[in-house]
């Protein structure tokens, strides 16, 4: 077997590091997603739990699919996947220099404007407004209204902006519903997404910043030095519990980003291993497939994993959407009489195939900063960023991490989110802060269109980057060979301030305050 899948929940971030909780908060939400609609009746692992030397690797819940930071972890809990690469065999030198208390994971030039050959021969879905909710149907059409103020949100055609006696900024629909509210007073934003989600973020002078939602994961940042160099210390607040992540942080066209910085680097072997094919297909069974739990009985239209795989990289492929998925399901739950995703619109092999693709690069990235660890250098700030990333003039594809208000080409509000596939179709843009990108795989609903060409915010485009690197690395820590590579955890992640123990309060005082300010 490849993987731990037994104590779930048990070490809920009482330890150091920044990754310990995140383990937690992958078990938690995990549980949510299978307990939420009676689906308790999970396979018994058949390994042992680990010895104590090695036990700080996350666990993972049986039958609930993975994901670091802000996710949940997969249930991958039966047969090998030809993990058995003779340099990585069990028990060969598996040793971490770490810690004990920081070994645990967690979890441009333009590019050519076309469409992919994927969404070529008709794939477009057609626009049938007689399917569309009436959210969608009503709205008029026209161009996206580009802002100042709201830099990287377009907003939908006939939508103005008006200020108000105390300052705020106020942006509308033509029907005159409020869509986002900006507060230059205390760098507040509020946003009341199509699907109901209040979004509150604050950005502070110290570059500290707070993101509080009605649905999803919440979470605070501060600034975090080390060495010299600066990082963003994110403290996420997840069912009553606190986990945290370290960020790289940096600045675009004067927006500030932060790129996911990993607290554990392996020795060069094993990113070779990770990103060569097999030389035959292997059998793998997925526990939520043999026993499907909530989430994936409502998405199986939509997603659907490979009975066999040619490389680790398809295996990871699919982890991360299993991890995207699952955690969609539980924190943003459709409603009981919601009709499940649009099997028309769903991963398609090509899309699937396009997204392996854009996996062996990030894992690749990751081995080139390993390398550069062993060296004592530190990356500079960006050098492993979205914008860095499609900037090289290749095609780039998201895996979506989060609800997301989009504008579709007919200037009408769409939405994509978690488990939804982008692809970049332009470089970024310094003036809007934005990229261009095709959406390649959604839901339906109110969800763009397959083949909808949008624009995207650098930042949110980011934190899919971020999500991606978070997850693939869950899924390398998970197998085989990757729990008896040698691993080491970078001098920065070494000595982290624990959770921020303020985070709820901070979060519930900005949406009391984002109340107040809607009125």
């Amino acid at each position: 077997m490849i993987f731990d899948i037994q104590q779930e929940g048990r070490r809920l971030g009482s330890r150091g590091g920044p990754t310990v909780g995140l383990a937690a908060l992958w078990a938690i939400l995990a549980i949510l997603a299978s307990q939420s609609a009676g689906a308790q009746q999970q396979q018994q692992p058949q390994k042992p739990a680990p010895p104590a030397a090695t036990a700080q690797r996350p666990p993972l819940p049986a039958q609930a699919p993975a994901r670091p930071a802000n996710g949940i972890n997969t249930g991958v809990n039966n047969n090998a996947l030809g993990f058995m690469n003779p340099l990585l065999a069990p028990g060969r030198g598996a040793t971490n220099t770490a810690p004990a208390a920081q070994q645990q994971r967690p979890a441009n030039n333009l590019l050519p404007n076309r469409m992919n050959p994927a969404l070529q021969n008709g794939a477009r879905a057609p626009n049938n407004n007689l399917t569309r909710p009436a959210a969608y149907v009503n709205q008029p059409t026209g161009h996206a209204v580009h802002s100042q103020t709201f830099v990287g949100h377009p907003g939908p055609a006939g939508s103005i902006e008006t200020k108000n006696r105390n300052g705020d900024i106020v942006r509308k629909a033509a029907d005159g519903s409020v869509i986002d509210v900006h507060s230059p007073r205390n760098g507040m934003l509020i946003h009341h997404s199509l699907d109901g989600n209040r979004k509150v973020i604050v950005e502070r002078p110290d570059r500290s910043r707070v993101v509080a939602s009605s649905r999803g994961i919440q979470y605070v940042q501060h600034p975090y030095t080390f060495g010299g160099h600066s990082y963003d210390h994110r403290t996420f607040y997840v069912q009553g519990h606190l986990f945290h992540q370290l960020y790289r942080p940096y600045n675009y066209g004067g927006t500030n980003l932060d790129v996911y910085a990993t607290s554990r680097y392996y020795e060069p072997k094993f990113y070779q291993w990770a990103t060569t094919p097999m030389r035959t297909p292997e059998p793998f069974t997925w526990g939520y497939t043999t026993n499907p739990p909530p989430w994936f009985a409502y998405y199986k239209g939509y997603f659907t994993p490979e009975p066999t795989y040619t490389s680790p990289l398809l295996w990871l492929t699919d982890f991360l959407f299993a991890s995207s998925l699952s955690t969609h399901y539980a924190t943003a739950q459709p409603a009981a009489d919601a009709q499940p995703a649009d099997t028309s619109r769903g991963i398609t092999p090509e899309v699937k195939q396009m997204v392996a693709d854009e996996v062996g690069r990030q894992v690749k990235q990751e081995s080139t900063e390993a390398q550069e660890n062993a060296q004592n250098k530190e990356p500079e700030a960006g050098a492993s960023s979205v914008v860095a990333e499609i900037s090289d003039r290749q095609t780039h594809v998201f895996v979506v991490d989060s609800d997301l208000d989009l504008v579709d080409p007919t200037g009408r509000r769409c939405m994509i989110s978690e488990g939804d596939v982008v692809q970049v179709v332009g470089g970024p843009q310094s003036s809007t802060g934005t990229a261009s990108a095709v959406v390649l795989a959604s839901k339906g609903g109110v969800e763009c269109e397959r083949a909808a060409q949008v624009d995207i915010a650098l930042t949110d485009l980011q934190e899919m980057q971020n999500h991606m690197r978070e997850t693939i690395d869950q899924g390398m820590a998970n197998t085989k060979a990757g729990k008896s590579s040698n691993s080491v955890t970078p001098a920065f992640a070494t000595s982290v301030p624990p959770p921020d123990a303020n985070a709820a309060q901070e979060i519930d005082q900005q949406q009391q305050l984002a109340a107040a300010a809607d009125g």
